[in-house]
């Protein structure tokens, strides 16, 4: 019988300076740093009792809650700014500075054509792009200018979800008055918990190891 159950990860509110002297970003609040200009936060949702049972999540919707406004400032000699968010919930770890490379300069989400993630590990994902808006007088505003919703959605026989955040400042300089803002953030799966039956299972669980070990 179907179980409900809606599966969420929580991510703090990021509001750190960027401190020239140390070449690093202060104040991170439980983020961390994959390098200048890309900051993450990485959470886990535990399915382990599930597993223990052999149930498999079935994902039917996905959803971020994220109220507040996102803020971003280059340093002085920033000829361009902008900033790039990535939400994702995988069934594999991920490696935050090739995800957010490879999203920058190739133009390639984790899970699409070039891309080195297979798409149904990952369960949700969601691509925002913002820019500067100089129309209005509030300080390092940015607004949305592209928000995209990807993943496979698949069932996932998974014992645990790696949950990400992943922030990068697009800018040629960062210094004196560089300053990122991003509101704390809920992602939410919708689904629920079956069993299906012993053959299709353990196929599921072969192919999450062999996704596992590809890592």
């Amino acid at each position: 019988m179907n179980d409900d159950r809606t599966l969420s990860a929580m991510h703090p509110a990021l509001i750190a300076n960027y401190d020239p002297g140390t070449a690093s970003w202060l104040n991170l609040n439980g983020w961390q740093a994959a390098s200048p200009t890309t900051l993450y936060h990485e959470t886990q949702i535990d399915l382990s009792g599930y597993a223990a049972k052999s149930l498999t999540y079935f994902p039917e919707a996905v959803g971020i809650q994220d109220p507040g406004t996102y803020l971003f400032n280059g340093g002085p000699g920033a000829s361009y700014t902008a900033l790039q968010v990535l939400d994702i919930i995988t069934s594999v770890p991920m490696n935050i500075i090739e995800i957010s490379d490879v999203q920058a300069t190739l133009v390639t989400g984790p899970g699409m054509l070039g891309s080195t993630r297979e798409a149904e590990t990952i369960l949700m994902g969601q691509y925002r792009f913002f820019t500067p808006n100089t129309f209005l007088t509030y300080p390092n505003y940015v607004q949305l200018e592209r928000s995209q919703t990807f993943g496979s959605g698949d069932p996932t026989a998974a014992d645990k979800l790696f949950c990400y955040r992943i922030v990068t400042t697009l800018v040629d300089d960062l210094g004196d008055g560089s300053v990122v803002v991003v509101p704390a953030a809920r992602q939410i799966l919708n689904g629920y918990m079956d069993e299906e039956t012993e053959l299709v299972y353990m196929q599921r669980l072969k192919r999450s190891y062999e996704l596992a070990n590809q890592v």
